[in-house]
């Protein structure tokens, strides 16, 4: 989420105060891989300058998009950039992992400076692979585990629509899901395991396979290998 920070400077001069409003977006503002990143800050203030949109890579600034404003025209250094000028709206189109960097643009005005500064990272969606139990007999624990992709990614569980009862367990980073003492009932609830991040979530609902007595079996006749239910991307 954006933050506006607006700063007053004060140039002085004999005899005359001028004063510039410098409005400089700054956090972090995530995107999904191969969407766009877009943004609205490279309208002229004026006639008579220059309006510079670059990127700060881990140190190395690149020049991406010029709006000459005195020809009512635009200079591009990336074929995958279009600025429309009347609105200073510009767009970057399929973004890539190598595009998250921090979005800087720049006034070359009389006395230039930074109109707005905003990190930008790219991110792949969540997709979950695969969710897999370890089939146990009654009464004994039981492990339902999920494989998953993508970065910076939060693991939440639900059985039946509601928190985990209390004597379920979670470990490795919410990823396995414990069951001690597995009852049949177990077998009965519906388990969703939601994988999120800031630019998608996936879910997915599983229902346990417990073996009891003479060979007898009770929940997900498909075997302790396969995922059941709903994916939803968004």
């Amino acid at each position: 989420m954006k933050v506006l920070l607006t700063f007053l400077i004060c140039l002085l001069f004999p005899g005359l105060l001028y004063m510039m409003i410098i409005s400089v977006s700054s956090g972090t503002v995530y995107v999904q891989s191969g969407s766009d990143i877009t943004d609205c800050n490279m309208k002229c203030p004026e006639d008579d300058v220059i309006v510079e949109l670059y990127r700060d890579c881990r140190g190395e600034d690149r020049t991406l998009l010029e709006n000459l404003c005195s020809f009512n025209a635009t200079k591009s250094h990336d074929s995958r950039l279009q600025l429309h000028t009347g609105s200073g709206c510009w767009k970057l189109t399929h973004a890539r992992k190598d595009d998250s960097c921090v979005y800087k643009i720049w006034c070359h005005c009389d006395w230039g400076h930074l109109i707005s500064s905003t990190e930008i990272r790219v991110l792949d969606p969540v997709l979950i692979s695969n969710i897999t139990s370890n089939c146990n007999w009654l009464g004994e624990e039981m492990a339902v585990s999920v494989q998953f992709s993508g970065e910076e990614s939060a693991v939440t569980w639900e059985v039946d629509g509601q928190p985990l009862p209390e004597r379920y367990r979670l470990i490795d980073d919410n990823r396995t899901l414990i069951i001690p003492s597995v009852q049949r009932d177990d077998a009965e609830r519906r388990f969703r395991v939601r994988i999120t991040n800031p630019v998608s979530e996936e879910i997915r609902e599983y229902r346990l396979e417990i073996r009891g007595e003479r060979g007898n079996s009770w929940g997900n006749r498909g075997g302790c290998h396969s995922s059941l239910g709903l994916a939803l991307n968004t």
